[in-house]
């Protein structure tokens, strides 16, 4: 393999060193994350293009009139010590199916005549017409290789073919070129453009494909734009040059080469070459150069036979007053020289910062995305993961340890001072509101204030509206659809009715006693107890559903906290909610019902038949009331308040019977409603809710995970296919812009 570079071997395409880091990082696949510095040939069909890459590379291409790039090339060389030439494909944006298909296409040998070099890429950019026949095929092995990988591409290979492929490809073939005398380059040659269709062959899509591939690879700003247009054309319309303007606005990275200055025979057409060889088009930045091509007649591929050719020709006037720099292949190999190695000395700072960039933005792509898990141990890992966390902020948030996580600095997530407040909120409104009527007696100033009654919007959906002024905080919605079985309505607790509560309970004694003597059935206590309780149920189940919603609430913004993969925490979050039938894995709904239950079973206890207390207090409330004393300073709103003076004169005894059980309804009221509130609060909320171990905030943890089954692991973090193709791929580019840095650090 021979070199043309500049007439003195070793030298190569600039500084050796700097070039070799370029093509170590281009092999390494990074150039699809990082612009790297390139060279890209771009013109019309029929412009020379070939021609311009045979001076860059000393290897002839395939230059017939007929025949046209179809696909763009990647042309890497390198000095090396041995020869080798390998043709692979980079697929664009294929299927799974594809690229593995594509990838797979990968050709090398340690050798390659000069006959075969054109055979090749013939072959591989081209839809030969008239079809390939086997005799022509087997003139060498690589024009089938080649051919296959046209065939892998999607390339129609000839009219023939109908609809078995298209003239162009967005697939890139790289043909990698090794040996002693290679100079170190890399240039990317893209299919010419053209206006014409040509039927059976191109489509006027296949126009706009091509002008839209030739926009992509000229608009990066580290690319050499080398510009291939005609001597003979009309240079001010083409259009590639209206293309290479708008990427490239001040013209600094965009070179002319005019080509087929052989072919012009008028002298104004040889003017304005010269003119713009001389500089006096100042449109490009760069310039322009012009060399000599090999005709399209000219099979023998002789570099040689070319120089002395052009030597000729640029002897002649006008061209032999044109700058000798400007002039011929030798000069446009040194002016390419310099432009590739000045413009990868000046972007080399930037490739590195942006690698750096890219590695540290892949890397935290791959840690979002988790440890990998593709096995059952790797899925229980990670979820185990997720439970140990979750465990964490559980006991801290039922401790009020809430300065050691940042996830307590959202008030609505302090789980044990909201349950304490809204508690607290309850008893207060209980003592003051739970009671159907004020008893005889008891004082109501200052009873509800604050607590005006509401009007109908609010109440159907302020949950807090339970507690009127007494708690400070919004009840959560969250997953009222989920729990609509579970949790009860909201309730507003109207104040107590005010009038005469002995005439009241005289009415209920009269329609109720039997043949009683001198005093009254036993169940006067539990009725009158009941109808002045009918609120208990209402209040304490939209009290308890209020606790329910706030740790239902918890528990959800815990998890997402903990587990950052939306797709994982959807479907652990099906788990936690319903669990898992016959598998021993009871869910939120299942432990909030029993909550709920239980609340049931203590109203159910406290108004049975038969009225109990054991509380010696009881006693000595109903003696006080009897002897008219002060009422005890615990009981209620009318604390410190002096008992009504008994009636003077003679009483009968229907109104003794009255007084006895007011008095004895109070008493027992009293008791039981500070019994109540307490076991609502301890069992029904601290217990069922927030410390029972098959409790909702049991629901996940490091035993929960090691029970799971194999199935159950791979359905809630098992990863699918693109999932894994994606870590697969991150992993790579993570690896690759490591290993990128390495070069860049040597």
């Amino acid at each position: 393999m021979g070199s043309q570079s500049n007439g003195q071997p070793g030298q190569g395409l600039g500084n050796r060193a700097l070039l070799d880091k370029v093509d170590k990082l281009r092999e390494l696949g990074i150039s699809h994350l990082v612009p790297l510095p390139q060279m890209v040939v771009v013109g019309d069909q029929s412009s020379g293009k070939s021609s311009v890459l045979e001076s860059l590379t000393g290897f002839q291409f395939p230059r017939a009139a007929t025949l046209c790039t179809r696909h763009a090339t990647e042309i890497v060389c390198r000095r090396e010590p041995t020869e080798s030439v390998v043709v692979s494909i980079i697929p664009h944006n294929p299927s799974p199916e594809r690229e593995k298909l594509v990838r797979g296409f990968r050709r090398s040998t340690d050798r390659i005549v000069s006959d075969d070099f054109p055979k090749i890429f013939e072959a591989a950019s081209t839809i030969i017409t008239p079809p390939i026949t086997p005799s022509i095929t087997l003139k060498s092995i690589w024009l089938k290789r080649i051919m296959q990988a046209a065939k892998v591409m999607g390339i129609k290979l000839s009219e023939n073919d109908g609809d078995g492929g298209s003239a162009f490809s967005l697939d890139v073939l790289k043909v990698e070129i090794s040996g002693p005398n290679a100079d170190h380059l890399t240039v990317i040659d893209v299919p010419g453009m053209f206006e014409t269709v040509t039927p059976g062959v191109t489509t006027e899509s296949d126009i706009d494909l091509v002008k839209n591939m030739v926009k992509r690879y000229i608009q990066e700003s580290r690319t050499i734009i080398l510009a291939v247009v005609p001597c003979i054309v009309d240079i001010a319309n083409q259009k590639i040059l209206r293309l290479a303007a708008e990427a490239d606005p001040q013209g600094k990275r965009t070179l002319g080469v005019l080509t087929k200055p052989d072919l012009c025979i008028e002298n104004a057409t040889k003017a304005v070459v010269c003119d713009l060889v001389n500089g006096k088009r100042r449109d490009l930045h760069l310039g322009y150069c012009v060399v000599k091509n090999l005709g399209a007649d000219d099979v023998s591929g002789n570099m040689h036979r070319r120089n002395q050719q052009e030597q000729s020709l640029f002897g002649q006037a006008p061209w032999n007053t044109l700058p000798s720099d400007r002039v011929g292949v030798a000069a446009l190999q040194t002016r390419i020289r310099h432009l590739l190695m000045d413009r990868t000395r000046a972007e080399f700072p930037f490739v590195k910062s942006e690698i750096m960039t890219s590695l540290k933005k892949s890397q935290k792509l791959l840690a979002d995305m988790g440890a990998s898990r593709s096995t059952t141990d790797q899925q229980r890992a990670y979820v185990g993961k997720v439970a140990s966390n979750f465990v964490t902020l559980k006991n801290y948030g039922l401790d009020a340890y809430y300065t050691r996580h940042n996830f307590f600095d959202d008030y609505e997530m302090r789980l044990i001072t909201r349950i304490r407040t809204i508690n607290e909120a309850f008893s207060l409104v209980m003592h003051e509101r739970g009671h159907a009527r004020e008893f005889e007696g008891a004082s109501t100033d200052g009873d509800g204030k604050g607590m005006d009654e509401p009007d109908e919007v609010l109440l159907a959906g302020d949950r807090s509206l339970l507690y009127g002024d007494k708690v400070n905080l919004k009840i959560p919605m969250f997953g009222d659809g989920d729990l609509g079985d579970i949790v009860s309505d909201s309730y507003w607790c109207a104040e107590p009715e005010r009038g005469d509560m002995l005439q009241h309970i005289q009415e209920l004694y009269l329609n109720s006693r039997g043949y009683e003597m001198g005093t009254f059935s036993s169940e006067m206590l539990s009725r009158t107890f009941k109808e002045q309780g009918s609120k208990w149920r209402p209040m304490t189940l939209a009290h308890v559903s209020n606790a329910l919603l706030v740790v239902h609430q918890f528990i959800r913004r815990a998890l997402e906290e903990c587990c950052p993969d939306s797709t994982v925490r959807d479907e652990l979050w099906g788990f936690l909610l319903y669990g898992q039938e016959g598998e021993g894995h009871e869910g939120l709904l299942g432990r909030y019902a029993r909550a709920m239950d239980h609340v049931e079973f203590l109203l159910s206890v406290e108004f049975q038949e038969r009225a109990i207390t054991h509380d010696p207090r009881f006693d000595e409330k109903l003696s006080q009331l009897k002897l008219g004393g002060e009422k005890p300073a615990s009981e209620g709103p009318d604390n410190g308040q002096p008992a009504q003076e008994p009636e003077k004169g003679p009483s009968s005894s229907l109104e003794d019977t009255t007084r006895e059980i007011h008095n004895l309804l109070q008493s027992y009221y009293g008791i039981a409603r500070s019994r109540f509130i307490d076991v609502v609060c301890q069992q029904a909320i601290d217990y069922f809710l927030l410390r029972a171990k098959d409790g909702p905030l049991e629901v996940l943890s490091d035993k929960v995970v090691l029970n799971m089954s194999a199935e159950q692991l791979d359905l809630i973090a098992g990863e699918d296919l693109a999932v894994k193709e994606e870590r697969e791929r991150l992993a790579k580019q993570v690896e690759s812009l490591t290993q990128a840095l390495k070069i860049l650090r040597t």
